[in-house]
C-alpha cells in the first residue's frame, strides 16, 4: 500500500543506512559515509523518493535515559510539567522526549516515564538539513533501543527482566527490558581496546552490577540475555554467563529471527543491522526525540494524506451509490420490459379472442342507449293524477298563487319513476311589497318539500333580481291594487312516486 511506504534510517555518528519499507516488502538502498560525498548522494537518493515519510532511528554513545515517577495528570498540564522535567534533567539538549510506560497500581497511582535525550548529536545536523532543504516529511527520531524493543515483541520474549545484546559493525549495544519496556541501554563503541571477543561476558556483568547498583534491576532478579551476533565472536559468552546463576543466556540464530521477522534469510544475514529497523517500521513511535520545528513537513504530509484520503473515500462512496441507482434503474427497466411484454400478448390474445366474435350491427354505446331506453319504456309511468294531485294540494294552502304553468320531462336520463317538474305561477294580488312577496313564496316552496312524493324543490327566477351585475329600473304606479302588476316567478322541483325504488340501468 502506498500510503504505507516510508524510508527508515538508522544513522550513526559514522554513517547512516537507509531502508526503503511498506508492507510485505522492503529494500536496502545502502549506507553513505559521514562525508562531503556521502552527503551528496544521501541527497540524490532523498530525492528519487519524493514524498515519502521518513523514520530516523540512531545509535550512538551519547545517550541518556532515566527513570521518572510524576503525578498522573493530563492534557496541557502533562505537557507543561514535561516540559519543565526534560529541561531540569537534560539541560540544553536538543533531542529529548518522554514516554509514559505505565501507571503505578498503589499509592497516588502516579505515572512512570522514561526520560530519554541525546547529549551530543551535532553530528545529525547536515543529515538533517538535507532532510529540511528537500521538504521530506520526518515523523520522528528515536533511539535504536526502542526499536530493538520491538524486536522482542516480534520474537515473542516475555520474561520480565531482558538483556539483549546486538553486537553490529561499530559496536556493541546492551539495552535492558523490565517487562517488555525499555528501560537502560548503552553502547560501547567498537574502538574500545577491551572489544574484544572475551570481554563481552565482562561488560554484560558489568552492566548487571550498574543496573542492580542504579535500583533499576532487582537484587534477586535473574538476567535473561539475548545474544545476537551474526559474526559468532559472542558465542564464547553464553558459556561464561550460563555457569552464574544470576544469568540465562540464549543465543539468537539468523533463521529464527528472519522467521519472526518474515524477510528472508539471505537478506538479513547480508545487512543484520535492519532487524530492529524491520521491527519498528510498521509500529506506532512511542519516544520521539525530535524537536517540534522538524515535525512541520511531516505534519503538512499528514494534512494531504487525510484530505487525499477523505476526497478518495467520498468518490468511492458516490460511485457505490452511482451503482445502487443503476442496478435500481437497470432492474426497473427489466421491469417495465416484462411488464411491456406481458401486455403485447394480452393484447395478441385479445384481438385473437375479438375476430371469433359475431360481427356487430351497432357500436356499444348505441347497444347501451337502447338498453336503457328499453328500461325506460316497460317501466311503468308516474301516475300523472297523483302529480296533479300532490301540487294542487300545495296549491289549495296558499290561495294568493296562481298556477300559469306546469311542465315535466320524463327522459332516460332519469331514474324511472322520476319526474322532473318545472312550475311556473304569480303572486296576486301584489302591492310591490316585494319582501312580503318573496316570504309567501318561501312558504309555498316549504308546503311543497313537506309534500310526501316532491324532492329537490328549488328556485329558478323569483320577482327580484339579485343579481349584483344588473341595472335597477321601474316606474311607479297608481296605488289601485287592480292595477298592481304580478309577481311572477319559477319553481323547479322533482316529483317521485311513493315506494318506487330507483332502478339503474
Amino acid at each position: 500500500m502506498i500510503f504505507d511506504r516510508r524510508l527508515i534510517l538508522l544513522a550513526t555518528p559514522r554513517q547512516i543506512g537507509v531502508l526503503d519499507w511498506r508492507p510485505g516488502h522492503m529494500h536496502w538502498l545502502g549506507e553513505f559515509p559521514h562525508s562531503a560525498k556521502g552527503l551528496a548522494d544521501f541527497r540524490q537518493m532523498v530525492i528519487k523518493h519524493p514524498g515519502l515519510p521518513v523514520l530516523l532511528v540512531a545509535d550512538t554513545v551519547d545517550e541518556d535515559y532515566r527513570s521518572e515517577v510524576l503525578p498522573h495528570v493530563k492534557g496541557r498540564a502533562r505537557d507543561e510539567l514535561l516540559t519543565r522535567k526534560l529541561k531540569q534533567v537534560f539541560r540544553n539538549a536538543r533531542f529529548l522526549g518522554a514516554w509514559r510506560q505505565e501507571r503505578e497500581t498503589t499509592g497516588r497511582r502516579d505515572d512512570r516515564y522514561l526520560l530519554a535525550a541525546f547529549a551530543d548529536a551535532d553530528w545529525l545536523t547536515p543529515w538533517l538539513s538535507v532532510l529540511h532543504r528537500e521538504r521530506v516529511p520526518l515523523s520522528g527520531i528515536t533511539p535504536l533501543a526502542l526499536a530493538c524493543q520491538y524486536l522482542l515483541d516480534k520474537l515473542r520474549v516475555h520474561e520480565p527482566h531482558t538483556l539483549l545484546v546486538f553486537r553490529l559493525s561499530y559496536g556493541l549495544r546492551l539495552s535492558y527490558y523490565q517487562n517488555g519496556l525499555l528501560r537502560f541501554s548503552r553502547l560501547i563503541s567498537g574502538d574500545t581496546p577491551t572489544q574484544l571477543p572475551g570481554n563481552a561476558a565482562d561488560d554484560i556483568a558489568k552492566t548487571q552490577l550498574y543496573l542492580t547498583g542504579q535500583r533499576i534491576l532487582p537484587r534477586e532478579a535473574r538476567l535473561h540475555v539475548l545474544l545476537f551476533d551474526p559474526s559468532g565472536q559472542l558465542d564464547s559468552a553464553q558459556a561464561q554467563l550460563n555457569a552464574d546463576p544470576a544469568f540465562s543466556t540464549r543465543l539468537l540464530d539468523i533463521a529464527s529471527l528472519a522467521r519472526a521477522l518474515r524477510i528472508p534469510d539471505d537478506f538479513l544475514l547480508a545487512t543484520p543491522q535492519i532487524a530492529p529497523l524491520a521491527a519498528i517500521a510498521g509500529e506506532a513511535l512511542q519516544l520521539n526525540l525530535a524537536p517540534p520545528e522538524l515535525l512541520q513537513h511531516h505534519t503538512e504530509f499528514r494534512w494531504r494524506r487525510g484530505l487525499h484520503a477523505a476526497a478518495a473515500g467520498i468518490a468511492l462512496l458516490g460511485l457505490g451509490v452511482t451503482a445502487a441507482y443503476w442496478l435500481s434503474v437497470q432492474d426497473m427497466n427489466a421491469q417495465a420490459q416484462q411488464l411491456s411484454q406481458q401486455q403485447q400478448q394480452l393484447n395478441r390474445r385479445y384481438r385473437a379472442i375479438a375476430q371469433t366474435f359475431p360481427a356487430q350491427a351497432a357500436a356499444p354505446e348505441q347497444l347501451a342507449q337502447t338498453v336503457t331506453l328499453a328500461r325506460q319504456l316497460d317501466a311503468r309511468q308516474p301516475d300523472i293524477h297523483a302529480l296533479l294531485a300532490s301540487i294542487g294540494q300545495a296549491l289549495q294552502t296558499a290561495p294568493e298563487i296562481v298556477l300559469e304553468n306546469l311542465s315535466w320531462t320524463d327522459n332516460t336520463l332519469t331514474p324511472v319513476g322520476t319526474v322532473q317538474l318545472a312550475l311556473d305561477a304569480a303572486l296576486t294580488p301584489f302591492d310591490g311589497n316585494y319582501r312580503a312577496a318573496m316570504q309567501r313564496i318561501e312558504r309555498f316552496m316549504h308546503t311543497l318539500q313537506v309534500v310526501p312524493a316532491v324532492e329537490e324543490v328549488s328556485l329558478r327566477s323569483s320577482p327580484v333580481n339579485a343579481d349584483s351585475n344588473s341595472t335597477l329600473s321601474g316606474k311607479t304606479f297608481d296605488a289601485n291594487p287592480d292595477a298592481a302588476p304580478a309577481a311572477r316567478f319559477s319553481l323547479s322541483l322533482t316529483y317521485r312516486e311513493s315506494g318506487r325504488r330507483e332502478v339503474k340501468p
